[in-house]
């Protein structure tokens, strides 16, 4: 991308975060770092922040301590990332399930990477261990569900890209012209 257009979504940004929410395995946690360098931005993973403050795994957090406990930490991680600008943060897939959070991800630009189902599902069935909701059952239809549960919320964020096969160059120059068409300054 010429750096001149860069330069001008820069400016359009005025510093603000940028949120990339979605279904695990939309691919938040490998583009985030590409679109940071971009746009000369940090880069944080969310999930990984967590699982520094919890000192242990997201799965570990799920298994002995249960989901709550790592939403409660999850919302305590956002209000501290907040407080920073010029970020890009790859969040977790039920980041939306909380007015909170909700309330946190609004003071900045919320980027819904929309996967195509099949994709997901292909690349969750090499990562299911990470993946503690679906650990049990049928990976298909507990994803299903899922997205279901949360697709509305997905659908209050400012800017949609959808995914299918893209690589994650192709993901990033979408969010940089969503960025550019809908965001003011």
């Amino acid at each position: 991308m010429k750096s001149n257009f860069l330069d001008k979504i820069k400016q359009k940004l005025l510093g603000r975060n940028i949120f990339l929410i979605g279904m695990m395995a939309s691919g938040k946690s490998k583009t985030g770092p590409k679109l940071a360098e971009l746009l000369n931005y940090k880069f944080i993973d969310l999930d990984l922040l967590i699982e520094k403050v919890a000192k242990k795994s997201v799965r570990k957090i799920f298994k002995e301590d249960g989901e709550q406990v790592f939403r409660d930490i999850e919302t305590l991680c956002l209000k501290e990332i907040i407080k920073v600008h010029s970020l890009i943060i790859s969040t977790g897939g039920g980041i939306v399930l909380s007015k909170e959070n909700w309330g946190i991800l609004s003071q900045g630009i919320t980027v819904w990477m929309d996967i195509d189902e099949k994709v997901a599902l292909e690349r969750l069935s090499n990562d299911l261990n990470k993946r503690p909701l679906l650990l049990e059952g049928d990976i298909k239809k507990n994803f299903i569900r899922i997205y279901n549960s949360r697709k509305n919320l997905y659908d209050q964020a400012d800017l949609k890209v959808k995914i299918i096969h893209d690589s994650v160059e192709k993901v990033v120059e979408k969010i940089i012209i969503e960025l550019d068409s809908k965001i003011n300054h």
